[in-house]
């Protein structure tokens, strides 16, 4: 029994909750392979990994809209996920460890309740936020007359950044839980 309610605590209470995290593990396992993989297969598992994270997007978007956090707490996590993003290369597994253990203490202290939930979401909505500040990166770039940057090839930690980056965002959803839980005692 104690496995389980483990198994629980990271997963999460609700179905969609705990099928929107399996989703997005197995996003992450998908662009790891992408990445160890070449060619068409790397192209492939590429698109694949991106349906699957933005469909565990979703997931998290409906199951955190039905948990009733407000617009301004909507506006926190996404500021703070776009924040990551910007900064959080997704090859870079130091960046990853040490930005998104602290997104996932904010992610929960913003919406103070549900902490391992809503530590999730600072993953789950990376992507999304990711391809948008890459946009964002671009654009200005352009408008001061540089080039793009040019994309190189991952170094061979990078197949586990996505992996890392949701779970340390489920460590900082449990520290933000032990935190939250001294200060109501």
């Amino acid at each position: 029994m104690e496995t389980n309610s483990a198994l629980t605590a990271i997963l999460g209470e609700t179905k969609q909750e705990r099928i929107g995290t399996i989703t997005l593990a197995v996003a992450t396992v998908i662009v790891g392979a992408s990445i160890v993989t070449d060619g068409t297969v790397s192209k492939a598992l590429n698109g694949i990994a991106g349906i699957t994270w933005f469909a565990s997007s979703a997931m998290f978007i409906l199951e955190g809209k039905r948990r009733g956090a407000t617009g301004l707490q909507w506006v926190g996590i996404a500021a703070l996920t776009a924040a990551v993003a910007f900064v959080v290369k997704p090859s870079d597994i130091v960046l990853a460890t040490i930005g998104f253990v602290p997104a996932g203490i904010a992610a929960a202290m913003i919406v103070g309740k549900q902490p391992v939930f809503w530590a999730k979401m600072i993953p789950a909505l990376y992507l999304p936020l990711h391809i948008g500040t890459a946009v964002l990166k671009a654009v200005v770039r352009n408008a001061m007359g540089n080039e793009a940057s040019i994309r190189t090839d991952p170094p061979p930690t990078a197949a586990i950044v996505p992996a890392v980056m949701l779970g340390a965002a489920i460590v900082g959803g449990f520290i933000a839980k032990a935190v939250m839980g001294r200060r109501r005692q």
